[in-house]
């Protein structure tokens, strides 16, 4: 009798549990958010983007210059190797060492500075997407907001249903445009008319 009351005492033990897990799951509401997506499509994602491609483009060209150059250079070299003399050998050979290493040398500048630029852009950006995305949260009473563009985060699947990436791009355009709306400033008012002189006044002081 006792290990019966016993074992209705654990099944309703675990009920109770199954219960409590079910109501508290319940209240818990999860959020998906692409920060990658949000940040190069808002309007300043896609200025910088914008910005950063043109620079990209012109450094492309100009390291593009030097390659045509050094490549000039080569093709000087193995068409006129026969006919040249050695001074002019060597030399052709020290401007062709010369060149190479400085292109080398810009390929690489231009690597770190385009990565700390595009480094800056994110950082940028993110720094101002941490509060919108944190209002929304408290807004609608999410628990918890995973980043689905961050591979670390391993994500198997997000129900598009949770996903908050439009609205969040959307806020964050909305609160750039309201910081930069001019503070409206009160107009001067009008000084006051000096009494104006009576010329019969004065002519009689004339006189």
């Amino acid at each position: 009798m006792t290990r019966k009351l016993l074992f209705l005492w654990m099944i309703l033990i675990l009920l109770m549990f199954k219960s409590s897990f079910a109501q508290n799951t319940n209240r818990l509401k999860f959020g998906s958010l692409n920060v990658f997506r949000a940040i190069v499509e808002c309007a300043e994602g896609k200025q910088a983007n914008e910005d950063y491609q043109k620079k990209f483009e012109a450094k492309r060209d100009e390291l593009g210059g030097k390659q045509k150059e050094l490549q000039d250079l080569q093709q000087q070299l193995q068409a006129q190797s026969k006919s040249l003399n050695d001074e002019t050998m060597i030399a052709l050979n020290k401007s062709i060492e010369t060149k190479t290493t400085e292109l080398k040398r810009s390929q690489e500048d231009a690597e770190k500075e385009f990565g700390n630029l595009r480094n800056e852009i994110f950082n940028r950006i993110s720094t101002k997407l941490v509060p919108v995305v944190q209002q929304y949260a408290k807004e609608y009473n999410f628990t918890l907001i995973l980043d689905t563009s961050n591979q670390a985060s391993q994500v198997v699947y997000s129900d598009p249903a949770i996903e908050i990436t439009d609205d969040i791009v959307k806020r964050l355009d909305a609160s750039q445009i309201s910081s930069k709306v001019p503070v409206p400033v009160a107009p001067k008012t009008a000084a006051a008319p000096s009494p104006s002189k009576d010329p019969a006044a004065s002519t009689n002081q004339t006189n």
